[in-house]
């Protein structure tokens, strides 16, 4: 998963800083596909961009929103203890500076004093909290999580909410 979100944070600078992940969909594929070094960009306009990026068995297909309004993604910051429990967890701003230097992402939000968590740091982590068996993942980023919000996954039946303060992503799984 880290390799994929690598491929993918190699879009920077210029229109792609800030972006927001509105869309990502995850896939176990049936044999190995051929390791992609850039993301190959599926889809760009004005506003949106969708791409995608392979690695091993694994394809990434995302689609960001370019340039969101201002403050779009900067709710209100909730009270929470920093624990990771087992559908619970809370990421602090040393979690997410430690995953964007680790995959490169230079998106500005994830820097700030009270940073955006990254869409693939929430993916990773969905996707390491569903069984193995998972062939393909499809979630919607509903709202920005925040360094210190709570979060929670509910997962039954195929459907999957990440919650919190707000319900931040809803999506599907399939084995």
């Amino acid at each position: 998963m880290r390799e994929l979100a690598k491929i993918t944070a190699r879009l920077k600078g210029g229109k792609y800083d800030g972006v927001m992940i509105i869309k990502t969909v995850w896939k176990r594929e049936p044999e190995a596909v051929k390791n992609s070094f850039e993301p190959e960009i599926i889809k760009e306009n004005k506003r949106m961009l969708v791409c995608r990026a392979f690695y091993n068995n694994e394809s990434l297909t995302t689609t960001m929103l370019l340039h969101p309004a201002d403050g779009a993604a900067l709710p209100h910051l909730s009270e929470a203890d920093t624990a990771k429990e087992d559908n619970r967890a809370v990421f602090n701003r040393d979690d997410v500076l430690e995953f964007v230097a680790e995959v490169g992402d230079t998106n500005p939000i994830h820097q700030l004093e009270v940073p955006v968590v990254p869409g693939m740091l929430l993916l990773e982590y969905i996707k390491n909290s569903l069984p193995d068996n998972i062939k393909i993942l499809e979630l919607s980023f509903r709202n920005a999580v925040m360094a210190g919000d709570q979060v929670e996954i509910k997962a039954d039946g195929g459907q999957l909410t990440l919650t919190g303060r707000k319900e931040f992503v809803t999506g599907k799984y399939y084995e």
